[in-house]
C-alpha cells in the first residue's frame, strides 16, 4: 500500500494547527502530515524530504506562496512522483484562481474551508498519485559495472539532444530504458550533479550563447531551451549567473 506525506503552509500557526488536527488524514490515504509557517521553510524542507501533496496560503507577510508552488512544481517536475499543490486561501479573486490553475494545481479551496471538502480533494490527489505510481512501478535493476558507459552512452545524449524541449526524469529514463530511481542514483554518482542540476548548466549554457551570437528575443531563447514559463527563466539564469539574461547580453555582447 503505498503512502504519502503531506506538508501544509500557512503563515498562521493556528491555521496548521487546525488542518492537522480537524482532517481525517489516514482515511484519505495520508501518513504524515508537516507545517510550516513561511516560503523560507518551505522550500528548505521540500529540498530535504519527500512530499508528495502541498497545500498553501498565498498571501504571507512578505512573501507569496504562488511564487513558492512555481518553485516547487519546477523542483518536483524531475521526479518520479510530481507534486500535487492545493490551495487553501481567503482570496476569491479570479486573478489568483488563474495562476493557479496556470501552474497546475488541483484545486484552490477557500477559507474557512469545509472539512468535507478538503478531504475529498486529498482523496482526489491520493487516486492521482496511486495512478502514477502504478505506471511507474519497476523492478530495481543491478547496477552494471559499466554505469559510466550508460551515463556517457545513453543518458547523456539524450539530454543535449533534447534541451529544447521539456521532458521529466520518469521521461528520460524511459527513453533510455532505465528505472527512475536507479538512473538518477547512478548519474548522481557519476556526474556528481542531480539531473536537474545538469540539465540546468547545460540550458544556461546554451542560453549564454544564443543571447551573445543571436538576436533572438530572450522570450524566443526561452522557448527553444524549453522554458514555456518565461518568468521562471529569467529566475533561473539570474540565480546561475548573477545577473538576468538582457544585463549579460549587454555586458558581454558585441
Amino acid at each position: 500500500m503505498n503512502t504519502y506525506s503531506v506538508l501544509i503552509l500557512d503563515d498562521e500557526e493556528f491555521s496548521v494547527d487546525v488542518l492537522m488536527e480537524d482532517i481525517h488524514w489516514e482515511k484519505c490515504g495520508i501518513s504524515q502530515v508537516h507545517g510550516v509557517y513561511s516560503v523560507r521553510q518551505a522550500k528548505e524542507f521540500l529540498k530535504k524530504n519527500a512530499v508528495n501533496i502541498l497545500i498553501c496560503d498565498i498571501e504571507m507577510p512578505g512573501e507569496n506562496g504562488l511564487d513558492l508552488v512555481e518553485w516547487a512544481m519546477e523542483y518536483a517536475r524531475f521526479s518520479k512522483d510530481p507534486m500535487i499543490c492545493i490551495m487553501l486561501t481567503c482570496h476569491p479573486e479570479y486573478s489568483f484562481l488563474r495562476k493557479a490553475m496556470q501552474l497546475g494545481c488541483q484545486d484552490y479551496l477557500l477559507k474557512p474551508v469545509d472539512e468535507e471538502d478538503l478531504e475529498a480533494s486529498l482523496k482526489k490527489a491520493v487516486e492521482a498519485l496511486n495512478l502514477r505510481s502504478k505506471a511507474y512501478r519497476q523492478e530495481p535493476e543491478k547496477e552494471p559495472e559499466s554505469g559510466r558507459d550508460i551515463i556517457r552512452q545513453k543518458v547523456l545524449p539524450y539530454i543535449h539532444q533534447n534541451l529544447t524541449e521539456s521532458f521529466t526524469v520518469s521521461e528520460l529514463a524511459q527513453n533510455v530504458s532505465l528505472n527512475p530511481q536507479y538512473m538518477m542514483r547512478l548519474f548522481k554518482k557519476e556526474t556528481n550533479m542531480s539531473v536537474l542540476e545538469y540539465v540546468t548548466e547545460q540550458r544556461i549554457l546554451r542560453a549564454k550563447e544564443l543571447l551573445l551570437s543571436t538576436d533572438s528575443s530572450i522570450e524566443n531563447i526561452a522557448v527553444q531551451l524549453g522554458y514555456y514559463n518565461y518568468t521562471y527563466f529569467m529566475k533561473v539564469f539570474k540565480r546561475n549567473m548573477g545577473m538576468s539574461p538582457g544585463q549579460y547580453r549587454k555586458q558581454y555582447g558585441k
